[in-house]
């Protein structure tokens, strides 16, 4: 073998670079590994621009959803009103939770309503990596994406929703006034919160499957815990103070009592605490949620 075939299979310098050479190079020229989870403040800058897209996908995937659907998208408010049509029969007539509730009607087609975003955000963010695993795999993007859109989808699904809800909370005897300028802020803190639930059932759901078997049976506990088919402070009127107050720091419970104050005039209003403890739940959840999310962005998409 001649001394050129040598340099050939032996580049210089390509068998002697020791690992603290090669740190060196890296750290000179700024390389990072592929696939490598970029700093939280990069990755939030990269998702910024990726906002447009976030809103088309958002209205592709929800038109596509409701296709097939003979009524198609109309279906985003019957299904809410449909069940309160249950509600209101089951507790407010055969149980009777509509004891002590002015305007019981308006009270629970609210509950359900702003229930109903939670319960779509949580369920969207859980299935959001599995349904579009194909598109993780093939594209270099912030995985983040996916349960914004799945937060985006369920709150143009609330929205929609409010357009027949004000009409029946008029119908029902109740008041146009000045406190509906709250819904504002209301609705602000709780899409806050829904984006950091979506964002935690994201993760989960993409390493655990089967919690999208499981969410349905606990979105249903929470909502009986929420008091959206009945009063907390009369259910409760004969029991320890301390279940009212734990069920009434319930997030879900939180909201709709501020919905509740600003769309219901014979209701009792909302206090100090109730705004505290939106905006309390709305920070905490998105931060430790956003957090949690984006410390596993390498392992999305991976089989």
């Amino acid at each position: 073998m001649t001394q050129s075939d040598q340099a050939y299979q032996t580049p210089p310098g390509s068998a002697k670079t020791t690992p603290a050479e090669v740190q060196a190079l890296v750290a000179r020229y700024g390389l990072k590994r592929a696939g490598a989870r970029a700093s939280l403040a990069d990755y939030t800058r990269e998702l910024w621009k990726r906002r447009y897209f976030i809103a088309e996908f958002s209205r592709a995937t929800n038109a596509s959803t409701y296709s097939r659907a003979m009524l198609g998208q109309v279906w985003q408010v019957l299904t809410p009103l449909l069940n309160a049509a249950v509600y209101y029969l089951i507790f407010g007539l055969l149980i009777g939770t509509r004891r002590g509730v002015p305007n019981f009607l308006g009270f629970l087609v609210t509950g359900v309503f702003v229930f109903q975003f939670i319960q779509n955000s949580a369920i969207g963010g859980a299935r959001s990596l599995q349904t579009n695993r194909s598109l993780a795999r093939t594209l270099r993007f912030p995985r983040a994406v996916f349960p914004l859109s799945a937060t985006a989808i369920a709150l143009e699904q609330l929205l929609t929703s409010v357009l027949v809800l004000i009409p029946i909370v008029l119908l029902t005897g109740e008041p146009l006034r000045w406190q509906w300028i709250f819904l504002l802020p209301v609705l602000v803190m709780q899409t806050l919160f829904c984006i950091g639930l979506a964002f935690i059932f994201a993760r989960i759901g993409s390493k655990i499957p089967d919690i999208l078997q499981m969410l349905p049976f606990a979105m249903r506990v929470w909502l009986y815990a929420s008091g959206i088919m009945f009063s907390i402070p009369v259910m409760t009127a004969h029991k320890p103070a301390i279940i009212r107050d734990i069920m009434e720091a319930n997030p879900a419970t939180c909201y709709v009592d501020l919905y509740r104050s600003a769309f219901i005039a014979s209701g009792p209003g909302a206090t100090p605490r109730d705004w505290v403890l939106g905006l309390v739940w709305a920070v905490v959840t998105l931060v430790v949620g956003y957090v949690f999310f984006w410390k596993a962005e390498e392992e999305y998409g991976r089989d």
